[in-house]
């Protein structure tokens, strides 16, 4: 088992971690929507749609790491 501060600094990367992938899987959504009417012509670039696919897969994987974090304290596994 870790020690409290190396869990805390796990938590805080994790936390981190999660943030920026939320950012920029919300600037490739983004990106993709103002190509849709009325601002755009409704067709997405595939290159903008394939980095919010690749934005929402890390997203998805930094969330499950919070996730997996948060079910340890819940259960007392974790500090």
């Amino acid at each position: 088992m870790n020690t409290f501060e190396e869990q805390r600094a796990e938590e805080r990367a994790a936390i981190d971690n999660e943030r920026r992938a939320f950012e920029r899987r919300q600037a490739a959504l983004l990106a993709v929507t103002k190509q849709f009417y009325p601002q755009g012509n409704g067709h997405p670039a595939a290159g903008d749609l394939d980095d919010l696919d690749i934005a929402d897969a890390e997203w998805k994987t930094a969330n499950a790491e919070v996730e997996r974090i948060t079910d340890e304290i819940r259960t007392g596994k974790r500090r």
